[in-house]
């Protein structure tokens, strides 16, 4: 099942509202979710959520290591932690940074998420593999698959290093009840892909009056079911929710309208997105922002009944 978040304005919060939707799933429903970029560099939406490490004092190991596409042994370097100090000698600092400079003048990449995927053909991408390059976001409900670490360009997905992306959307989507693809305001060939292949597609916007009408009147046309979605919502605004479903008759479950909410957006900023959340979710009526809190759970339960993930 897959649930597309696009928007044709690049100050829409498209990123933002697409954690905050998949968060929110996770923390309200028993679904398993993974949370993508509609690129090959996701850095921005990664920022939304934590990296989670051991407690102190416990070892632990990185992981991190370098391998060419078809070698998976090319270059390895751990560094490890006991009792909350650093083990690793400068010199073997230093010889890893060599290293990976090396490797990346060489056309080397992270063996990790997306970059592992890349490398392997249709049949190697089993479930196994799969989980063993999502990242954990909310404990066996919520994962975020790690973008490239190199840098998009204009036409990038004609790079034939990226030929086998869709294969590795694909591949990701069976292992999850639902994957969420964050395609920003992408107008490139493989958002628009997604879009159309996708079972529900956000369209989120701005509350602003002179372009919300043109969403309504002349929505995009998708194989998948529309929502509405009105991010960084102003009650007090011209276009309320009523009045926009009065004024394009909109269903009522096929609009939300997510309320401004600066201290999460802040939070998802630092990659705190999660553990904030849990502040407002299931806290009811004395909980902090009630507004807030309802039109994101009431905006969630839409989506997702939308996509029939939920009844």
């Amino acid at each position: 099942m897959k649930i597309a978040f696009w928007s044709e304005e690049r100050q829409a919060e498209t990123t933002y509202h697409t954690a905050l939707v998949a968060c929110a799933s996770a923390l309200m429903f028993p679904v398993r979710a993974v949370v993508v970029s509609g690129g090959y560099n996701g850095k921005e939406l990664e920022r939304n959520f934590p990296v989670r490490r051991r407690r102190p004092g416990q070892r632990w190991n990185t992981g991190w290591k370098l391998t060419e596409l078809g070698n998976t042994s090319v270059l390895k370097q751990d560094f490890r932690r006991e009792s909350g100090s650093y083990e690793a000698s400068v010199l073997e600092r230093e010889t890893a940074e060599a290293g990976v400079l090396a490797a990346e003048q060489q056309g080397y990449i992270v063996s990790r998420g997306l970059d592992c995927l890349l490398g392997k053909q249709a049949q190697e991408l089993t479930e196994q593999v799969i989980l063993e390059n999502v990242r954990q976001v909310v404990k066996g409900r919520l994962y975020c698959l790690p973008g490239s670490r190199r840098q998009e360009q204009e036409w990038w997905h004609e790079d034939p290093l990226f030929t086998g992306l869709k294969q590795v959307i694909d591949g990701v989507e069976n292992c999850f009840d639902v994957m969420f693809v964050d395609c920003g305001s992408r107008e490139d060939d493989f958002a628009r892909n997604i879009l159309k292949e996708a079972d529900v597609c956000v369209l989120n916007m701005t509350q602003e009056e002179e372009r919300i009408g043109d969403y309504f009147r002349n929505p995009p046309k998708w194989r998948g079911k529309t929502f509405f979605l009105v991010g960084n919502y102003f009650p007090d605004g011209l276009y309320t929710r009523k009045n926009l479903e009065r004024l394009y008759r909109i269903d009522e479950n096929l609009l939300g309208a997510v309320p401004y909410n600066p201290q999460l957006q802040a939070a998802g900023r630092t990659g705190r997105t999660d553990s904030r959340l849990k502040e407002y979710i299931g806290k009811g009526p004395k909980g902090k922002n009630v507004e807030f809190e309802q039109e994101l759970i009431r905006t969630t339960r839409l989506i997702l009944k939308l996509a029939g993930v939920v009844s």
